[in-house]
């Protein structure tokens, strides 16, 4: 996919921050959110290609979330998180993710991710 529209749900501004310049110097649009309630009023409002989550969130966590974001959407989900033991893992997968990026994070995984997505219909 030449150009991705991607939500990342992180709430460490600086974890978002990050990603966010390496997406967009690469011509991909992004869109922050700091919990999961951001996050799904995210997904009601824009379309994503791509929706990244981080387990560890305010609130609701990230693998709690995944059932109604995957509700509101037909982006991949996938988790990123610094709890990548193989249990963690299989819960994600197990509530939808399509994929698991232990942090911290490998970018040009990111990328890939990217551009395996399906082009627009």
């Amino acid at each position: 996919m030449e150009k991705a529209r991607v939500l990342i749900v992180d709430d460490e501004d600086a974890n978002v921050e990050i990603l966010a310049r390496y997406l967009e110097s690469r011509g991909h649009a992004v869109c922050g959110a700091a919990d999961a309630e951001e996050a799904v009023a995210a997904v009601r409002r824009d379309r994503f290609d791509l929706v990244l989550v981080d387990i560890v969130l305010p609130g609701r966590t990230g693998l709690q979330a995944l059932p109604d974001l995957r509700a509101l959407t037909r982006a991949p989900l996938v988790v990123m998180s610094g709890q990548s033991d193989p249990d963690t893992r299989l819960d994600a997968l197990a509530l939808g993710a399509a994929d698991f990026l232990p942090k911290p994070l490998d970018l040009p995984r990111i990328l890939a991710l990217i551009a395996e997505l399906p082009g627009p219909s």
